[in-house]
């Protein structure tokens, strides 16, 4: 049953944005795509999150490490994006191995502390420091292609086909992402992460270092993150402090993950596909008209999220979804 249930949303995924095309609808499109990328970052901030047990606030400093190292790469020295993610990747998490093993002795509230410390200690060096443009941020210029094919491999989409172009290529991501992590569940690294989570003193016991894998989990989700950051930036073909290091980079994935059932493979990508397009299909309904300003939709989605937590704190694929599926037997 779980390999049919996969095998129709995997269909359906692909499938998606062909009608809207052909339709012209690149709104849904663009939700879509916002879908993707949170359930990536879900993914991704799962491994620190929920299989290492330790909660991170900041990630979002490594999606802005990542939009600005791919930008910087493109435009000053010609770089293309596809070529530039793996410096990104790889420059996000050497950044996070410096920054996070002096964190590594500090548990529970008093780390998630630290790491909101560094994303605030992150803002003003983005808005200040000239090389990477300071306040006014760097914009990613269009360069001209010639064919679907050549603006895949520059990852540069414009026209009517840029909706479907970014949604397409943030599958892949997201695919590949979520691909890595179902191994890395089942390797030694995922146990070690768990069982550091489940029982530090324990796992120490047995000769498990608990810092050294707690900065090789969050190295991980930094490498994720930074990916996103570069889809992001040749997305939206800027990248401003305020814009990259915005919080709902790290909130977003986060509920997602909580919502969805944190320490599970597909619980983020169950939290995104249900809370990321409540959030955007309300924010363009009940936060324009009459009701702008007034934080409705805020509101609205805030209590969805509030029953959730409070009936099902484990997460919705806690739920018994393999008894209410199964076939019954037939009755005489």
């Amino acid at each position: 049953m779980t390999r049919i249930a996969l095998v129709i949303g995997a269909l359906a995924t692909i499938v998606y944005p062909i009608p809207l095309q052909l339709q012209g609808t690149t709104y849904y499109q663009t939700v879509g795509f916002l879908v993707l990328v949170n359930a990536m970052l879900g993914v991704g901030w799962n491994v620190i999150g929920g299989w290492a047990g330790q909660f991170d606030f900041g990630p979002q400093v490594f999606f802005a490490v990542g939009a600005y190292t791919s930008a910087l790469l493109y435009v000053k020295l010609g770089v293309d994006a596809w070529l530039g993610l793996p410096v990104a990747a790889a420059v996000a998490a050497l950044i996070c191995v410096v920054l996070t093993y002096p964190l590594t002795r500090l548990r529970g509230h008093y780390f998630a502390i630290s790491t909101v410390a560094i994303w605030m200690i992150a803002q003003p060096i983005g808005a200040t420091w000239e090389y990477i443009g300071a306040a006014q941020g760097l914009f990613i210029p269009v360069k001209p292609r010639t064919g679907v094919v050549a603006s895949a491999l520059s990852l540069q989409f414009s026209g009517p086909t840029k909706a479907m172009g970014y949604y397409y290529t943030a599958l892949v991501l997201f695919a590949v992402t979520l691909a890595l992590m179902a191994v890395v569940e089942r390797s030694k690294l995922g146990y070690y992460f768990r069982a550091i989570r489940d029982d530090q003193e324990a796992a120490e016991g047995i000769g498990i270092d608990s810092r050294l894998y707690k900065v090789i989990a969050r190295s991980i989700t930094a490498a994720v993150f930074a990916a996103a950051g570069v889809l992001y930036a040749f997305w939206a073909l800027s990248v401003f402090p305020e814009q990259v290091l915005e919080l709902n980079w790290s909130t977003l994935p986060i509920m997602a993950t909580v919502v969805g059932g944190i320490g599970r493979l597909w619980g983020p990508v169950l939290g995104a596909v249900i809370l990321i397009p409540i959030s955007q299909i309300m924010s363009t309904t009940l936060g324009t008209g009459p009701l702008a300003g007034r934080g409705i939709d805020l509101i609205v989605y805030g209590l969805i999220i509030i029953v959730i937590a409070a009936f099902r704190p484990t997460g919705l694929l806690s739920l018994p979804w393999s008894r209410w599926f199964r076939p019954r037997p037939a009755t005489a």
